[in-house]
């Protein structure tokens, strides 16, 4: 009886063992899957991370062509601005003729000289007989 006990507690040992082998390899065959869908992940997500940076060096270049182009309308404008009071007089002028102003008016006012304040009246005779 002893002998019959331990068979059969061997072989339920034997069972069991199996069975928990069984198990474990499919258990180990399950995270093998998920490795590799895990792995494939991890190389998707880096050849997007590369891309990302690609992109960021491109913007980056972009950005500072952008910035030099912009630096050098602000330039531009701060020549023409320089430039430009002489204009702005010109049309102060234009302004105060077709107002009425008198010549030696819009001379003080202006800063313009004689022969200057004569051409801009002249000029907007011109432009209001057409």
């Amino acid at each position: 009886m002893i002998a019959f006990s331990f068979e059969v507690i061997a072989g339920v040992a034997l069972i069991t063992g199996l069975v928990a082998l069984i198990f474990a390899y499919i258990k180990n065959t399950q995270l093998q899957l998920q490795i590799s869908e895990q792995q494939n992940s991890l190389y998707a997500l880096q050849a997007d991370v590369s891309a990302l940076c690609a992109g960021a060096v491109g913007l980056g270049e972009h950005l500072a062509h952008l910035e030099q182009r912009a630096n050098l309308l602000v330039r531009r404008q701060d020549q023409l601005e320089m430039k430009e009071p002489a204009t702005q007089n010109y049309r102060q002028a234009s302004k105060m003729i077709n107002k009425g102003a008198e010549l030696e008016e819009v001379i003080a006012d202006c800063g313009l000289a004689r022969g200057e304040a004569e051409l801009v009246a002249l000029a907007q005779r011109i432009k209001k007989a057409s």
